[in-house]
């Protein structure tokens, strides 16, 4: 069974890298692209956490298409599973989704979220590479931006 985080409606994260193994494992077979999106929060504040992830996930959620996955990833980090995505694609989407972000949550104690792309057999093939790259990428954007 399946569990969904309460205060976001995403997959918790043990649930989220499960189904995301069982995409990516059928992607893999079937020679068609996935990506995996990441979006890492750049400034949280000590307090209010939960309010700002929230309207995140609210922000993330309305850019996921029915065979999308979304995830909760270590407490803040969200992450998007697209199937039959490929780079370009996932690049589309990441712009859309940061600058929604952005109007999003601007107001919550200027909370900056910072995507991340990685895609099936350039970035990895397993979900963890893929996740893990997906991070790596939205962080050292948010470096070089900061």
């Amino acid at each position: 069974m399946t569990t969904l985080d309460i205060g976001t409606g995403l997959y918790l994260e043990e649930d989220f890298l499960h189904l995301l193994s069982q995409d990516i494992e059928k992607a893999n077979q079937e020679g068609r692209p996935y990506t995996v999106i990441a979006v890492v929060p750049q400034h949280l504040p000590g307090e209010g956490i939960d309010d700002i992830i929230d309207v995140a996930a609210n922000c993330l959620r309305a850019f996921l298409r029915d065979d999308d996955l979304g995830g909760r990833l270590d407490g803040e980090a969200l992450a998007m599973g697209l199937p039959d995505t490929d780079a370009t694609e996932a690049k589309v989407v990441s712009y859309r989704l940061q600058g929604d972000l952005r109007l999003r949550s601007f107001h919550l104690r200027n909370t900056v979220w910072e995507p991340g792309i990685a895609t099936l057999g350039e970035d990895g093939s397993t979900a963890q590479e893929l996740v893990a790259a997906a991070i790596e990428a939205a962080l050292s954007r948010r470096r070089r931006l900061g």
